[in-house]
């Protein structure tokens, strides 16, 4: 059986994470989170520039330079896994690449990934539930998401994910979060 790939999509906050562990879980996968395969370089590297480690969604130097080397580096990981017959499931927003459809297509042929089944799992979930989470969670990299919101709902919060291709699985995660 050919390994399979498993992309967990959705907007910071909206249980992406949980989703894609229990599913590298369910199919005993190689889980690989984009912020923990590159998320401390990235960091170091905005500081060393003098920009803000924390804020990467306003910051041009970061999406033009660092996030596609993240990208690219989260899917060379991929494709070695995936030549070694280990399926993956990878944890990453992905939204710059949404409206190109062909991009997992190259990117497949660039890393030299097997022929997989590759399904998107899409995590839904509502606005409101979603900045809850954010404030929730106090985490220093989603302060401005929080102090732009409206912006960042605009940009980021409704983005449809166009890849060809591909299998797509839709996940409403819209339950609010216990309290504590």
């Amino acid at each position: 059986m050919s390994p399979q790939v498993f992309i967990v999509i959705g907007p910071a906050g909206s249980g992406k994470t949980s989703i894609a562990q229990q599913t590298a879980k369910d199919h005993e996968a190689a889980y690989l989170d984009k912020d923990r395969v590159s998320g401390r370089f990235v960091e170091f590297a905005l500081a060393a520039t003098g920009h803000d480690p924390t804020d990467r969604e306003s910051n041009d130097y970061y999406r033009d330079n660092l996030l596609p080397l993240e990208y690219e580096t989260l899917m060379d990981v991929a494709g070695v896994n995936l030549r070694l017959g280990r399926s993956v499931v990878l944890d990453a927003p992905f939204g710059a690449y949404f409206g190109d459809p062909d991009y997992l297509t190259r990117t497949a042929e660039s890393f030299h990934w097997p022929t997989s089944t590759i399904t998107v799992v899409r995590v839904r979930v509502p606005k409101d539930v979603l900045r809850t989470r954010l404030i929730r969670r106090g985490l220093e990299r989603d302060q401005w998401k929080l102090a732009h919101w409206d912006e960042y709902w605009s940009l980021y919060g409704r983005l449809e994910c166009a890849w060809s291709g591909v299998e797509y699985l839709d996940f409403n995660n819209e339950a609010p979060l216990p309290v504590d």
